[in-house]
């Protein structure tokens, strides 16, 4: 089962548009989960954002036994110290993920499909990571690493095959 969690107050009702395509990725059912809060040491003044790795670690504390994965969807800015910006994150060993919908927003018409399509595209990335799956060098894998909106808007939802074929070897499936 793959838990979804809201992080701080992020809105539920963006978080449940996740779950249909959650279910269908990974073959495996996705329920929404009571939200994480917002870990007050995640934030760097400086920087005006949110660290995702200490996110991660509160996502491991909240993590529950029968939950093969837990997705946190965060409303904040995220970081790494090397980069400007992250979407999210996703640690394998814990089996944890986080993204942020923060810079997922477009503007004008057909905003609410695009925010959609863009946020599922960085929840099925994420957990990919939380499996084990590397970066790719396919530029439509949602496995390759995003620089920006263009190329999450460009990759999708779908892994290459190659990647397909290494989910469902971690995931135990034929």
């Amino acid at each position: 089962m793959i838990a979804v969690a809201p992080v701080g107050d992020t809105p539920a009702e963006e978080v449940s548009r996740l779950l249909p395509v959650l279910r269908e990725t990974f073959g495996a059912e996705a329920v929404i989960v009571p939200a994480v809060p917002l870990p007050t040491d995640a934030y760097d003044p400086r920087r005006r954002q949110h660290l995702s790795t200490a996110l991660l670690d509160a996502l491991a504390k909240a993590r529950r036994p029968g939950w093969d994965r837990l997705l946190g969807v965060a409303g904040v800015d995220l970081f790494v110290p090397q980069l400007n910006f992250v979407f999210g994150e996703g640690d394998p060993n814990r089996g944890v993920a986080v993204f942020s919908l923060h810079r997922l927003r477009p503007q004008g018409d057909g905003a609410s499909e695009l925010f959609a399509r863009r946020a599922a595209t960085e929840a099925v990335h994420e957990l990919g990571h939380s499996y084990g799956l590397g970066h790719c060098d396919d530029r439509h894998c949602v496995m390759w690493f995003s620089n920006s909106l263009a190329e999450t808007d460009r990759k999708g939802t779908r892994f290459c095959p190659a990647h397909e074929a290494e989910l469902r070897r971690l995931m135990g499936r034929p």
